[in-house]
């Protein structure tokens, strides 16, 4: 329509969650899944598209490559943040250790610092932890992506970016945060905080930490997504500045072919401070509707 502000548009975030079990079995989901983003762009309006981690499964370059074969379709189409998730970590997966050299190599720093939504890295030489830049429906956008159970000094530099970009709305991207039973990762010991990163000199976070050393600290703080657990959750709580922060699980990798091609889609409408949420399979093209998966977030922090 003429003279209309397309600024105002609402939009949509593509949210992947992990994607492991199609790497290792069924690759043509994970296809099928970054292929329908690319072709649903412009009747949805989708700005960014979010990776919880686990990208892949064992750490073997057969999966790796996949999983670049597959994210590879976003390129030059969409921006995305991807963050490493436990199973992409150490030898065959095992997060013993931090490091993934198959992960540097197909997903390095200068592919991603030349684009205008690409804000910097904690590490300048790695992906584990970035930073990106949008603008949507007049309101600008921080999204920042942490590393799964972040160290000490990697929630020290979230709180330095997150103040250093205070009029922008942030959105937190991570791994393992909200538990099933809607509650934080950190209520109640789950198997996998005996991974060998557990006894790092550096530390690591649960939810409950992360919520308390980063997230209820700033006022611009809106949401956070993550993956991990064999389940859904919801978690809402109010920061120290009164705003309302929703966080939310998503991982369906115990459906059929490791998660039947589901994955989340966002969709903002920031002049009713709302986010609707919506489950959906490009591979089955089919919804799940039940009120775990199809629901508005309300008194967004927009």
């Amino acid at each position: 329509m003429e003279g209309a502000n397309l600024n105002n548009k609402p939009f949509t975030l593509a949210i992947l969650p992990d994607t492991q079990i199609y790497t290792e079995c069924y690759p043509e989901i994970f296809t099928i899944q970054t292929q329908w983003i690319v072709n649903n762009i412009e009747k949805l309006n989708i700005s960014f598209v979010l990776h919880e981690g686990d990208i892949q499964n064992s750490n073997t370059k057969d999966q790796w490559q996949r999983a670049y074969t597959s994210m590879s379709l976003l390129d030059g189409k969409i921006p995305y943040a991807v963050v490493k998730g436990n199973h992409d970590m150490g030898p065959d997966g095992k997060c013993e250790v931090r490091e993934s050299p198959l992960f540097d190599q197909f997903f390095p720093v200068n592919k991603y610092s030349g684009l205008n939504t690409f804000g910097g890295t904690f590490d300048p030489n790695l992906m584990d932890n970035s930073y990106h830049l949008f603008e949507k429906s007049d309101v600008g956008w921080l999204i920042l992506a942490l590393e799964y159970l972040p160290r000490n000094r990697v929630l020290e530099w979230a709180n330095d970016i997150t103040t250093s970009y205070k009029d922008r709305k942030t959105i937190v991207l991570t791994h393992s945060h909200v538990y099933k039973d809607n509650k934080l990762h950190g209520v109640e010991p789950v198997a996998t905080d005996n991974l060998g990163i557990m006894n790092s000199s550096e530390g690591v976070n649960n939810g409950i930490q992360v919520w308390n050393k980063l997230i209820k600290k700033h006022i611009n703080m809106s949401l956070v997504f993550n993956g991990h657990f064999l389940d859904i959750g919801r978690f809402t709580a109010t920061g120290d500045y009164g705003n309302v922060v929703h966080q939310m699980l998503a991982n369906y990798q115990d459906m059929e072919k490791g998660g039947s091609g589901y994955l989340r889609l966002a969709h903002f409408e920031p002049s009713k401070k709302q986010v609707q949420i919506k489950t959906y399979s490009p591979y089955l093209d089919s919804y799940l509707s039940d009120y775990s998966n199809e629901f508005i977030l309300e008194n967004c922090n927009f």
